[in-house]
């Protein structure tokens, strides 16, 4: 059962910064027949239409994640690179059983290649202060199913439509709403403690692989360091290029 109403800020392109244009709907319900009415409409290219976030923003300014009040309602997850174990909506069906769902096709989409997006029902709002760990809690249980270049706070994306030469589609799965405080408590998020640190803006898994790289480069290991600035396995070229 949805216990929040439903918000979103409307962009008319990708360049489109100007945050005022914003649609409040009573609940996850109307929202779903909002994105069916959209998903029947003909569109040549994703340049032809909309864009929607579920940021909400500060009176008077831009789209810009400094400027986000809170996640309303909704989140939803790019997938690109997903191979469906037989029919996607049977698969993703089962996979996310607990979970109510919208999944809507993208105007990428193939069929050999299906590229979609899955819109969840939030229990409540998500303030900006815990968006980024939302997010990585939200990926995290669904087994790392989102593009994780979408993790920003001012995220939009384009409606469904029937996008020409695309694979369209839209189905739904009925289930329980996301309770974003449950989902946070299930998977901790740590905060970078210094983003502006080189290394610290690299993804773990980069970090890790430089790390193992180097020490076993090393005679000897068993070092200490406080940040990639003293780390002696930290290859400095690549800090350089990087900067360039």
């Amino acid at each position: 059962m949805e216990t929040t109403g439903i918000s979103l800020t409307v962009f008319k392109s990708i360049f489109d910064n100007k945050t005022e244009k914003r649609l409040d709907l009573p609940d996850f319900d109307a929202f779903e027949k909002f994105l069916y009415k959209l998903s029947n409409e003909p569109k040549a290219t994703k340049k032809d239409a909309v864009l929607i976030s579920p940021s909400t923003y500060k009176p008077d300014t831009t789209r810009a994640n400094d400027n986000v009040l809170e996640w309303a309602g909704w989140c939803c997850v790019d997938v690109d690179d997903y191979e469906p174990n037989g029919d996607l909506q049977n698969d993703l069906s089962t996979r996310f059983s607990q979970y109510r769902f919208i999944c809507y096709s993208t105007a990428s989409s193939t069929m050999d290649q299906p590229k979609f997006r899955l819109v969840f029902p939030l229990r409540r709002n998500v303030g900006r202060d815990g968006i980024r760990h939302f997010w990585f809690a939200l990926n995290r249980e669904l087994g790392e199913l989102g593009d994780a270049q979408t993790k920003d706070l001012s995220r939009m994306y384009y409606i469904p439509a029937k996008y020409s030469g695309a694979y369209n589609f839209i189905f739904s799965h009925d289930g329980d709403s996301l309770d974003p405080n449950e989902l946070m408590r299930k998977h901790p998020y740590a905060e970078k403690a210094n983003l502006n640190n080189f290394f610290d803006r690299l993804p773990e898994e980069l970090q890790q692989q430089i790390i193992e790289h180097r020490k076993g480069r090393m005679d000897n290991t068993d070092v200490v360091w406080t940040s990639y600035r003293d780390c002696p396995f930290f290859p400095r070229q690549l800090e350089a290029e990087y900067k360039q």
